[in-house]
């Protein structure tokens, strides 16, 4: 990743920003989850409620179990004066947006790895999700812009990054942002169905499918599964994403990595780790970047060329 130079600015600077200008395009990441498309609608909500021209860019299609996020939002067409990203840590993960869009005006973030690709920042690396800072951005921009659809967006990616508040990267403020975005009264419950409790048929094959490829290192300490560009087929982003999860929720690993075959010979490795062990400066060796938790990166070789790469650099941690 090439470290580029943003400027850093605050809450109440962002806001100023956002009021001087219009006709504003807020961009999404690539394999598009929670966060990045809650906090995205939540803005264009936000935007379009104090008079302002908003829409949202996806650079793939999300899983239609989103589709919920658009509720509320004013299908709009102009002519673009102002990018955002949102949950955007580098300009590389913008997928096929990237050569239009490299250096957006402004990228809202919380990742510590990124890399300065816009031209100014919000960054809160501390927050759990991105949604955290767009929520204190629209109280912000005005006590009165949050309500029932976009508290519904901003739910979505704080409850999704946090893994349902498992994830140790939850905090006290998360639950607090939480609390107050229920008493919008969306339906909660129902969305944390959708989001964390439904399985596809397609869902439960691909679970199946990858316990059957499961294997352990270093005593039991690493996991890996591997999914085939075949095996990937017929699952959405989001049942793909939550795959992510399973090694490490094996009693014992300490890193959990997954290989996503993205096309032949290119493979998307996910890595989520507990207790001592940082998965961002992991991936990081990789050109990938995350958080310490949670991280990735896409290397090009065969398979198993890149389980002795990502294998060499656990044993240096573990």
């Amino acid at each position: 990743m090439e470290q580029k130079t943003s400027t850093a600015i605050d809450l109440k600077e962002t806001a100023e920003l956002l009021r001087g200008n219009d006709n504003f395009v807020i961009i999404c990441h690539a394999s598009p989850d929670g966060d990045t498309l809650g906090g995205a609608y939540a803005l264009c909500g936000a935007l379009q409620k104090l008079q302002k021209r908003a829409k949202v860019l996806v650079p793939e299609a999300p899983s239609k179990r989103f589709d919920y996020l658009q509720s509320g939002i004013e299908k709009q067409e102009f002519d673009e004066d102002f990018v955002i990203t949102v949950d955007v840590a580098d300009s590389a993960l913008l997928g096929c947006l990237e050569d239009q869009y490299k250096s957006p005006d402004l990228c809202i973030d919380h990742h510590v790895s990124n890399t300065g690709y816009a031209k100014k920042l919000l960054l809160d690396s501390d927050a759990a999700a991105a949604c955290e800072v767009v929520y204190e951005l629209i109280k912000t921009l005005g006590s009165d812009i949050i309500n029932a659809d976009i508290a519904a967006c901003l739910y979505t990616g704080i409850s999704t990054d946090t893994g349902c508040f498992r994830f140790s990267n939850t905090t006290a403020k998360s639950h607090r942002i939480t609390a107050e975005l229920i008493e919008y009264g969306f339906d909660c419950s129902g969305l944390s169905y959708l989001l964390f409790d439904m399985r596809t048929q397609e869902r439960i094959e691909l679970e199946r499918k990858a316990l059957e490829s499961v294997e352990f290192h270093f005593g039991g300490r690493c996991a890996m599964i591997t999914l085939t560009s075949t095996m990937l087929n017929a699952a959405d982003d989001e049942d793909i994403n939550a795959i992510s999860s399973l090694p490490r929720q094996i009693d014992g690993v300490e890193a959990g990595v997954t290989f996503k075959e993205k096309e032949a010979g290119i493979w998307k490795v996910s890595i989520r780790t507990k207790n001592y062990m940082n998965a961002q400066i992991i991936c990081a060796k990789f050109g990938g970047g995350g958080h310490q938790r949670a991280a990735g990166c896409r290397i090009t070789r065969n398979i198993e060329e890149c389980k002795a790469m990502i294998l060499t650099e656990i044993e240096r941690h573990i």
